[in-house]
């Protein structure tokens, strides 16, 4: 859930610079056909470049391979009763099942909306007169209803027009076939979905509203590059006096009418692309911040970690290994690593040249970008089924040790390993144990999820990569 969280926050901010981009510098600008290029790919950018991961040199530059901890997973809970105590069971509903079922309500009550509109469309057609001789691009219906005029597809609903003379009809008309040569309706159904699945982000509400604004400055324009540009305003003025009605139509009519003579000022003013150029910038600063997750979100995660947290998981960076296959050998055996040839002891005798030869704990970790495993890479390894799982699979299996619970022990054991690029775990250890029965189940339930994960890839190959995964041990009062 974490993850989903992050990326919901990112897409976020990032449809928000994108908005506040349009409000500044491309909402009044004359040539709207970019404008609607532009609200029509912001969801779509917003939604796709926290996903991508583009890592750049600088990032390598500032970030040694060494020098952040490794990657710590989130803390599972392992509870039991305490001696003599029942278990009881847990029937309680988490925040987030919580949050998914109002999540999917709302998304279904806003689908049925657009269902339900769509069926009163359907309706409307069926019960209006065609009229054939008006156009050959749309099919021109004399509807009877409440709906003033307004197009659909490849529809247009027209409202008796006994107010309106034979020109000031053609001109409405000629407003409704823009909607339909120019594919309006799709933008409508697009935004309409768009809606129901991120009901909860006003952000695209906003835009959906500043693209209805773009689709009336672009059937505007249609009509004055053929009828007078005064008269057609006095004609909006005079129908500003009528309501909306099908939410899902391109109205001839909306409450942005003071917006559009405003636009329609603008009509023959020269323009520069200079204003359109500056999303090319702007796009790159959103590409470089939200995708370039050496730069930020790795950098971020590891720099946040609390200090205890980071010093626990800068142990297997190097000894960890040495540590646990070796926990009984004394100070002064250290200089011998089982790492060397067999003929190393002949020059334990001359001890100064062998001080210098200590170099050779690099060879510990030799080489470099064979054995080191990674910190942190592009692509991290993933267990079969995503986090969720995993954190199901070691609640499921792992179990509270009998003599643990006997004793009264609660508390953390934090344990290591390396995902291998065959997706086998390997140097499985104890950083912080609790007891040797509690380490011993947290060893063996990491045993057996070996073969279940999907290797992490570095530059599209696969490598090592080192995690730590904290077990809280509690018993339930």
């Amino acid at each position: 859930m974490e993850t989903i969280y992050n990326y919901i926050l990112q897409s976020g901010l990032c449809l928000l610079l994108l908005y506040g981009f349009y409000l500044l510098v491309l909402r009044s600008f004359p040539r709207v056909g970019f404008n609607r290029l532009f609200l029509l790919l912001a969801p779509v950018l917003a939604g796709v470049l926290p996903l991508l991961e583009l890592p750049l040199p600088v990032a390598r530059q500032y970030l040694g391979a060494t020098g952040l901890p490794d990657f710590r997973m989130a803390e599972v809970l392992i509870t039991t009763t305490a001696p003599g105590q029942a278990i009881a069971a847990d029937n309680s509903i988490s925040l987030e099942h919580i949050l998914a079922i109002v999540y999917a309500a709302a998304a279904l009550v806003l689908l049925i909306r657009l269902g339900v509109q769509l069926y009163k469309l359907r309706g409307i057609i069926r019960s209006a007169t065609p009229l054939p001789n008006y156009s050959s691009e749309a099919t021109v219906l004399q509807t009877q209803s409440n709906y003033p005029t307004f197009a659909f597809l490849n529809y247009i609903f027209l409202h008796p027009q006994g107010h309106l003379s034979s020109q000031e009809q053609q001109q409405v008309l000629a407003h409704e076939l823009a909607h339909v040569r120019l594919g309006h309706s799709y933008d409508v159904l697009y935004y309409e979905l768009l809606t129901a699945v991120l009901w909860f982000n006003p952000l695209v509400w906003l835009l959906k509203a500043e693209l209805r604004d773009v689709h009336e400055y672009q059937a505007d324009a249609a009509v004055v590059s053929v009828y007078q540009p005064e008269a057609y305003s006095s004609l909006l003025a005079k129908e500003a006096l009528y309501k909306t009605g099908m939410p899902v139509g391109s109205y001839f009519y909306r409450p942005q009418v003071f917006k559009r003579l405003h636009m329609l000022r603008k009509h023959n003013q020269k323009t520069t692309l200079l204003r359109p150029l500056l999303a090319i910038p702007m796009l790159l600063l959103l590409l470089f911040f939200f995708s370039t997750k050496d730069v930020t979100a790795d950098m971020v995660q590891a720099l946040a970690q609390p200090v205890t947290k980071a010093t626990i998981a800068q142990q297997p960076i190097t000894p960890a290994p040495a540590t646990i296959a070796a926990p009984e050998i004394t100070a002064p055996e250290e200089p011998t690593i089982t790492t060397q040839p067999e003929t190393k002891p002949l020059s334990a005798e001359p001890e100064p040249e062998k001080k210098p030869e200590v170099k050779e704990p690099e060879a510990v970790s030799q080489p470099e970008a064979a054995n080191q495993p990674f910190m942190y890479v592009e692509q991290m390894p993933v267990f079969e089924g995503g986090e969720v799982e995993l954190q199901k699979y070691i609640a499921k299996n792992l179990r509270y040790p009998e003599t643990t619970r006997e004793a009264g022990k609660t508390g953390l054991v934090v344990a290591t390993f390396i995902v291998e690029p065959d997706g086998q775990l390997s140097d499985i250890g104890i950083l912080k144990g609790l007891d040797e029965a509690a380490d011993t189940e947290v060893k063996r339930i990491l045993e057996t999820m070996s073969g279940k994960w999907l290797p992490g890839r570095q530059n599209g190959k696969a490598v090592q990569v080192r995690y730590t995964l904290p077990v809280r041990f509690s018993l339930t009062k």
